[in-house]
């Protein structure tokens, strides 16, 4: 929701763990990050425990800080349950049991390039999804430009 600046685009790297194998989705990424953090969160809050290892991962890319800010307000919010908050800062959560769902994929895939999140990209669109999410985000909101 900021004006995605220079200097707010700094800030938001600024919070990137680089030393996270997966950090360059949020630093080179953030608009897949953002749709992959939402999807993820919804599938958490409809009681998957099996995304809870996305979630960390999506979480590992960002320092101490900002995931401890996160968390509290994911709790404070209370859109997870204690047992995710309590898997989610203790950080060794790992099921054994997980199903690859195909299904998931394919939702998350196809949030990727249709931006049901409603998630407005500012700064140069580089990605053919990133064109596709703001295309039909602005036919949502009824904004043609591009």
């Amino acid at each position: 929701m900021s004006e995605q600046t220079d200097n707010e685009e700094k800030e938001r790297i600024a919070m990137a763990d680089l030393d996270s194998k997966a950090s360059f989705l949020f630093v080179k990424e953030p608009y897949k990050w953002e749709i992959l953090f939402q999807s993820v969160s919804g599938e958490i809050i409809k009681g998957d425990y099996d995304s809870i290892s996305a979630m960390r991962l999506l979480l590992s890319t960002i320092n101490t800080l900002e995931k401890e800010k996160i968390l509290d307000n994911l709790e404070r919010e209370n859109l997870f349950d204690k047992f995710t908050i309590g898997k989610l800062k203790d950080g060794i959560y790992l099921d054994s049991n997980k199903k690859r769902k195909p299904l998931r994929f394919l939702k998350i895939l196809f949030a990727i390039f249709t931006n049901p999140y409603g998630i407005v990209i500012k700064r140069e669109k580089n990605h053919v999804y990133e064109k596709t999410g703001s295309f039909i985000n602005n036919l949502k909101n009824k904004r043609f430009y591009f």
